[in-house]
């Protein structure tokens, strides 16, 4: 494992994206604060890789960085961001993914519905935007969120 911490250096945008993946698939926790640190590379996808790696470990030193990398300015990397997020399930991610709903991108406020439901907190169905957006995709994911709520609820 030692060997794909040091990939996440490597000059090559590829290797580190690679490495980082892999690591993600180790879930081990000696690679969290690697991981992190690489939620900052100058590649997206190594950001994003980093951030899905970190979902997979689900170490809540983790939440934080990622609760940074939502305002990546690669939407796929905020996306991979919100996945990690709700995999971790910590109460500090639920406020920003409730303002997430109201993004103008209808991938991110999906996400963020998503998400929600993965937190399995109260508060996420509270204001429920998201049963009213625009969007189909939005407003399937915010009632499937809800019910998982509610069932964790019970």
């Amino acid at each position: 494992m030692g060997t794909l911490i040091q990939a996440l250096n490597d000059y090559d945008k590829d290797v580190r994206e690679k490495a980082a993946s892999a690591l993600g698939e180790i879930k081990s926790r000696r690679a969290v604060e690697p991981l992190i640190a690489v939620l900052n590379d100058e590649a997206w996808k190594v950001r994003w890789a980093a951030a899905e790696a970190l979902g997979e470990i689900g170490d809540k030193k983790a939440v934080e960085p990622l609760l940074r990398a939502l305002n990546d300015e690669d939407i796929d990397v905020r996306l991979a961001a919100m996945e990690a997020l709700g995999k971790i399930g910590d109460s500090r991610a639920v406020e920003p993914l409730i303002k997430a709903l109201t993004h103008e991108s209808w991938k991110l406020r999906w996400k963020a519905a998503e998400m929600l439901g993965e937190t399995g907190d109260k508060k996420a169905v509270e204001p429920p935007k998201a049963l009213k957006d625009k969007d189909i995709q939005v407003r399937k994911a915010a009632k499937i969120a809800i019910q998982q709520i509610e069932q964790m609820k019970s």
